[in-house]
């Protein structure tokens, strides 16, 4: 009986994977179609890289619509061959920026003027509250 559940978990946790791989791509190809669709970033990718990212954005669309049942490593290879064509484009937008929209410059806002890499101080765990048992 052991070893039955280890058998349907190891297949649970690849269904799983595989859903999460084909979930993340089909993510990524939708944010990147908003993203270069969006005012933000009109006039600022050349015309034919846009029409050349929103055909492969379209063709990935196609073949994740019939490839349903295809292996975690094939959705994966469609992302990297996406990403591969998406950052070059995304790049020469926002000089070296990843993606529109994306962290603007001096670290994030709420940061409080921290450095970045730098940990805040830990807290001193005897200051928390105390826990009472009561019979």
């Amino acid at each position: 009986m052991v070893q039955e559940a280890e058998k349907f978990k190891a297949e649970g946790d690849a269904h799983k994977n595989r859903i999460e791989a084909k979930n993340g791509l089909e993510n990524y190809c939708y944010t990147l179609k908003t993203s270069i669709s969006s005012p933000e970033v009109e006039g600022k990718i050349p015309e034919a890289d846009k029409t050349s990212l929103t055909t492969a954005i379209d063709e990935t669309l196609q073949w994740l619509d019939s490839n349903l049942t295809a292996e975690e490593e094939e959705f994966e290879e469609k992302q990297k061959a996406l990403e591969g064509i998406a950052m070059p484009v995304l790049q020469s937008m926002g000089g070296g920026a990843a993606a529109p929209g994306g962290m603007p410059g001096g670290g994030m806002p709420d940061m409080g003027g921290a450095i970045p890499g730098e940990a805040p101080p830990a807290e001193d765990p005897a200051s928390g509250p105390t826990i009472d048992e009561i019979d």
